[in-house]
């Protein structure tokens, strides 16, 4: 006997036969689109996030195995739309860990090859970095350390001098010599400029479609958006069927996704969801290493303000003949060029006073326009008399995904592949990450990087992990 019940919600017919459920998606009387809500499907990979590191690795878990039934799934309603849409979109491959310099430079090379070779604009403009440095910072061990590296492993760097930056960079406060407000705010003196070519800005936006419709090219299942994942489906391993199991003395293994809207299996779950992981990683018991900060980027547009449209179009650090995505010495603050808008995105990585939280909120993604107003704008005014009496006209905020040693995990435990911890550089490593986050599943012990370099598929897992402590973060 069939039991069937039809229902109607919104925009939406439910049609229900012996307890599956169906929606159809009706617009204007027509059924366009359907697919079922609460029954269990099974798949080989289930990938849970469309940010640029979910998206990299759904494609690269494709590619590499096009026979796996891969779906994509999101809570929000389209790719890359949470803290991937929010980031700084910058880019850099000057790190002080050669493992980061790895993942970065690879990723970033790729990056060029996707707009120059395949024609996929992603924006992507090498306006470099630079950090502007105190002579206390510059002559720091750490610092030396940094160049060091970056030399040994073939990145490309330059240093500035005071005076080279104050003919380069107009309206640039080097000096504070008698300025009380400045002592006040501990502000350090600019005498050098650390100065990276090979570094820029993309649009997030347009990486995260790159991987996104490449991957729907070669994928066998539509990518799902507005689907909560609830909790991991643990189970033992094998099965016994006994009421109350997995018991402590059976082996376990996650086999599946609990969602709003009914329960999805796969031999794999990838979480790609960043500051959000712990959510699912917690009630199972694996330690998922990682917390989050708040981060906040404020808009301002030069308008008819003369000095800023100088600092804006400045000439010798690159071809664009714009200023650099820079650093300023002191409290973390920091801005970037954005040359369509004719403005600048001010950003800062406040360390003490931002308290790190265990699970990001909704709370987490309101910018504070008071922190611009007395945390931001003192200290950027100061060194750029240019910015004085600007006010944004735009912000967003989101949040970092931070590693114990800043540098990002894959690992694949109980059937759950986990690509975290980022700590704020997730889409500058993405390419690098995606393809790592395939070879461990696919059981290779060397992932390759686009460029041909190799690395260990388990350098960044927590067990076998082969790295060292990053502390170049912005």
């Amino acid at each position: 006997m069939i039991r069937l019940e039809v229902t109607w919600a919104a925009a939406n017919l439910i049609l229900s036969v012996n307890g599956k459920r169906f929606r159809w998606a009706c617009f204007s009387g027509s059924i366009t689109e359907a697919f079922i809500v609460s029954t269990e499907e099974t798949f080989d990979v289930i990938v849970v996030g469309a940010g640029c590191l979910g998206v990299s690795t759904a494609y690269y878990l494709q590619k590499n195995s096009p026979d796996k039934k891969i779906l994509l799934i999101d809570r929000t309603l389209a790719a890359g739309q949470s803290n991937t849409a929010m980031s700084a979109a910058a880019v850099r491959n000057m790190f002080a860990s050669s493992t980061n310099q790895l993942l970065t430079d690879t990723s970033i090379k790729y990056f060029e090859y996707v707009q120059n070779e395949l024609g996929h604009n992603l924006f992507f403009e090498k306006t470099g970095y630079l950090w502007l440095l105190s002579e206390e910072q510059f002559n720091h061990e750490s610092v030396k350390l940094w160049m060091e590296r970056m030399k040994k492993s073939g990145i490309n760097f330059k240093i500035y001098t005071k005076d080279e930056l104050k003919k380069m960079l107009p309206g640039l406060n080097a000096n504070f010599a008698g300025d009380e407000e400045a002592e006040l705010m501990h502000l350090q003196e600019v005498s050098y400029g650390l100065f990276g070519s090979d570094c820029g800005v993309l649009d997030p936006t347009r990486l995260v479609e790159h991987y996104f419709e490449e991957f729907k090219k070669i994928s066998h299942i539509k990518p799902r958006f507005g689907l909560e994942v609830k909790k991991l489906l643990l189970e033992a391993d094998p099965k016994l069927d006994l009421p109350g199991e997995p018991f402590v003395w059976q082996n376990k293994k996650v086999n599946g996704i609990i969602t709003d809207k009914g329960t999805l299996r796969a031999d794999v779950v990838v979480l790609a969801i960043g500051a959000w992981t712990n959510q699912l990683l917690d009630p199972i018991g694996i330690d998922g290493m990682t917390k989050m900060k708040k981060r906040q980027l404020f808009v301002i547009h030069a308008e008819d303000k003369k000095e800023l449209h100088d600092l804006l179009d400045v000439k010798g650090f690159n071809e664009l003949g714009c200023v650099p995505f820079t650093i300023l010495p002191s409290a973390g603050v920091y801005f970037r060029p954005q040359l369509q808008e004719r403005g600048f995105w001010i950003g800062c990585g406040d360390t003490i006073g931002r308290a790190y939280k265990y699970i990001q909120t909704d709370e987490d993604m309101v910018p504070e326009s008071a922190y611009y107003e007395n945390s931001m704008y003192p200290v950027l005014s100061k060194y750029f008399p240019a910015f004085q009496g600007a006010r944004p006209v735009n912000s967003w905020a989101g949040g970092y995904c931070y590693s114990p040693d800043r540098i990002p995990f894959v690992y694949l435990e109980y059937g759950v592949l986990v690509v975290n911890g980022a700590s704020g550089s997730g889409i500058m490593k993405a390419d690098a990450l995606g393809r790592i986050a395939d070879a461990l599943y696919r059981g290779e012990a060397e992932a390759e990087l686009y460029g041909g370099k190799k690395i260990p598929a388990k350098t960044l897992s927590i067990k076998d992990r082969n790295v060292e402590i990053e502390s170049v973060i912005i």
